[in-house]
């Protein structure tokens, strides 16, 4: 069984912080999504979208560099990784709920390609803004 002291552990190395900024933008995600679809129909909120991942992606490729400094050597890299992660995550999270709300998927294969192009793009965007804003070589 686990103690709660080791999952602090856990989520006190630069890998949990790493899973936890995924998280983070997933959830973020799933939130924003669901927030849109309180005043949209679900047909309509994926106009949203893009944006919605382009923001958590660059989220959460600043967040994963600013929780872990200078532990990863190729930062750039790690925040991509990190926001690719995270958008397939709100891909399969949001396909689920909608399925078993609607019975539809909400994200078809080549939407996924284009919210896969904006996540990259987005997170890479923010690794950037988080090495040269915190100082990060």
């Amino acid at each position: 069984m686990f103690k709660l002291e080791s999952i602090f552990e856990i989520c006190s190395t630069a890998y949990g912080k790493l899973v936890y900024s995924v998280l983070v933008g997933t959830v973020g995600v799933v939130i924003l999504v669901a927030f849109f679809n309180m005043a949209v129909t679900p047909t309509d909120s994926i106009k949203f979208l893009p944006v919605i991942i382009a923001f958590n992606a660059a989220l959460t490729g600043y967040m994963v560099l600013e929780k872990t400094g200078t532990f990863f050597q190729h930062k750039w890299l790690v925040a991509v990784i990190a926001g690719v992660a995270a958008t397939l995550l709100a891909f399969f999270a949001l396909n689920t709920l909608f399925l078993h709300i609607t019975g539809l998927f909400l994200i078809n294969a080549p939407q996924l390609l284009i919210i896969l192009v904006i996540g990259i793009g987005a997170s890479w965007f923010g690794g950037v803004l988080a090495i040269n804003y915190l100082g990060l070589n």
